[in-house]
């Protein structure tokens, strides 16, 4: 198991020095789908995975789209594909919603039975738009509103009660389980934005803009908005693949004059951000008891050294 992990993350598509550019949001840009077919045969394409150094735990990216957290284009009564094949999205399920984070903030999420407008009927039906979510090809619901998928029902079951599940299998059992998917066809008179999201991971919204057939924007305007701005790794996380440790670089009054010994010149560099990594949990780790609960001790212990773990394996790739 522990040779087929590593392979796992050796071979995920998460790059170590990320550049400038990858790790940037271009909120003006619009980015629209690969499409093939017309009419109800039209499927357009948006192919996810995930930038691992671009935050502390990642963001989305978008293949043919400039940066993180894209702003997408999507055509109404058009059947959209999200396509998580990679490896990289491992442990990150997409959602959809209304308003930025869906179940994460309490706000209503695309399903069957929650209308937008609340003057269509389709909540009462179980008709109101929503993802399908599938495996391999196989749709894991009952609900559909794409009769080229499934034939057309309403039910509250829209896949994501399997989907979501599966991605918190080990990764190796996970990547060998098929390939993930979500489509989606928004067949509604709202025009608003609605919002692609992590199902487990809060504060990883993107937007999604209804356009028209040129795949210009109906609503020009960002509503809803997102209530937070996004993070983005300084030059020096860059160039070690991690988020957060820029002020930890030794020589640090917090921390030991060294804590990689001796290390040879090819891996010298990387010895050098494990030195800022171990400064950062340091000093994390070096904390007051400032309750008398053994667990609230606990947890401030290991929040910091857990942290660190993720940004050494985050380097590692």
């Amino acid at each position: 198991m522990r040779l087929s992990f590593l392979a796992f993350l050796l071979s995920s598509s998460v790059a170590v020095n990320a550049q400038t550019d990858d790790v940037k949001h271009f909120p003006d840009e619009l980015c629209l789908a690969t499409c093939v077919g017309v009419g109800s045969a039209e499927v357009c394409t948006f192919t996810f995975t995930l930038n691992q150094g671009a935050s502390e735990f990642g963001y989305y990216a978008v293949t043919g789209c400039n940066g993180v957290m894209p702003v997408l284009g999507m055509k109404k009564d058009v059947q959209y594909r999200f396509v998580q094949a990679d490896l990289s999205n491992y442990y990150h399920p997409l959602g959809f919603a209304y308003y930025a984070d869906g179940a994460h903030d309490g706000v209503p999420e695309l399903e069957p039975g929650i209308d937008p407008t609340e003057s269509t009927g389709c909540a009462e039906t179980n008709t109101c738009p929503a993802p399908m979510y599938l495996n391999s090809g196989n749709y894991l619901g009952k609900y559909s509103n794409i009769a080229e998928i499934a034939p057309l029902a309403g039910d509250e079951d829209f896949g994501l009660d399997v989907y979501e599940p599966q991605f918190f299998a080990n990764p190796v059992d996970w990547s060998g389980a098929g390939q993930y998917e979500v489509a989606l066809k928004f067949d509604h008179t709202y025009e608003k934005d609605i919002f692609y999201f992590c199902h487990i991971h809060q504060y990883m919204s993107g937007r999604i803009k209804f356009v028209d057939t040129s795949g210009d924007a109906i609503s020009p305007v960002d509503d809803p908005d997102i209530p937070y701005p996004y993070e983005q790794a300084s030059v020096y996380d860059q160039s070690c693949g991690t988020y957060g440790v820029t002020g930890f670089r030794l020589p640090n009054p917090q921390c030991p004059t060294k804590f990689v010994c001796d290390a040879p010149a090819s891996v010298a560099e990387f010895a050098g951000c494990i030195e800022s990594m171990n400064c950062a949990m340091t000093a994390g780790m070096t904390t007051g008891a400032t309750s008398g609960n053994a667990m609230a001790l606990f947890v401030h212990q290991m929040v910091p050294h857990h942290q660190n773990a993720v940004n050494m394996a985050k380097a590692l790739l």
